[in-house]
């Protein structure tokens, strides 16, 4: 058991990744429909910051398709929005002999609202809630699945201003709360996680009026985990990056982005996170 809290409770505790211009205000009643495909490739399993011997691994293939409407309540800019994963996930490596998974991962639905928005200074303030229902693939045969079977929420703040004509900025800071999974491993035992929290910054750099770069920086820490009411000490507090190119076209927005992990304190090390998105509004 205690392989498998090591192998399984970090990969499962997902932050709110914002992506750049996320946190610029929609014009309402739009309808928005974004595709994003992702690799992510881990290597390694850490404790306290140390690295284990054995070197197990994980190949993680998704596509996330997201529809969502903009609209007005009240003096507010609003949008909301449902997103769907499906993809699979590979061991390898000491985690070879671990059954793969593929299929739906938890459908996440959420809301946001821009209590301020100032189109001419460029500067937004947003606060969104995001709630994540056990839908995707689970067994409590495999140790790896798709779905967590768990609810999830989310709460998060960001903020965004421009520097100069070129230049913006922004910050977030959101927390997430876990439900319990009561059919965690084959003796189906209570899975249970405190708040998870993170904390992201980074500079957006407008080359023209089609593209743009920006680089993001994570902070991660908290969401400790217990099975059966026995803490595992397993705390996260980890630091990643992510760096992005983005083109804005008449035929919507493309994106590619590459981050990967700095540091790793517990669980598994993210190496390499790959990520193409495109995005239209009508």
């Amino acid at each position: 058991m205690a392989l498998m809290v090591l192998l399984f409770a970090p990969f499962r505790s997902d932050a709110v990744d914002l992506n750049p211009l996320d946190i610029v205000a929609p014009l309402p009643d739009k309808t928005f429909f974004s595709a994003s495909l992702i690799n992510t490739e881990l290597k390694g399993t850490y404790t306290n910051g140390t690295k284990s011997l054995a070197t197990p691994t994980l190949s993680i293939n998704q596509l996330q398709l997201r529809l969502g409407r903009s609209y007005r309540l009240g003096n507010y800019t609003g949008i909301s929005y449902l997103q769907l994963p499906v993809g699979s996930i590979r061991p390898g490596g000491a985690a070879s002999s671990y059954s793969t998974d593929a299929g739906m991962g938890d459908i996440t639905l959420a809301t946001v609202l821009w209590p301020y928005e100032n189109k001419q200074t460029r500067t937004y303030f947003g606060v969104a809630g995001y709630l994540t229902l056990p839908t995707g693939s689970y067994s409590n045969q495999r140790l790896y699945n798709l779905g967590a079977k768990r609810v999830a929420g989310d709460i998060q703040v960001a903020y965004q201003t421009a520097f100069s004509k070129n230049i913006s900025g922004f910050l977030a800071f959101d927390a997430a709360w876990f439900g319990p999974n009561n059919q965690f491993g084959k003796t189906n035992a209570q899975f249970t996680q405190k708040p998870l929290y993170t904390g992201q910054l980074g500079p957006i750099y407008r080359i023209n009026e089609t593209f743009s770069v920006a680089a993001t920086y994570f902070y991660v820490w908290g969401a400790e985990t217990s099975i059966n009411g026995l803490s595992n000490n397993n705390a996260l507090q980890n630091h990643r990056y992510l760096l992005s190119a983005i083109a804005t076209t008449s035929k919507g927005r493309f994106m590619l982005q590459y981050g990967t992990n700095l540091d790793t304190q517990f669980g598994f090390a993210e190496t390499r996170r790959v990520i193409l998105r495109y995005a239209v509004a009508f």
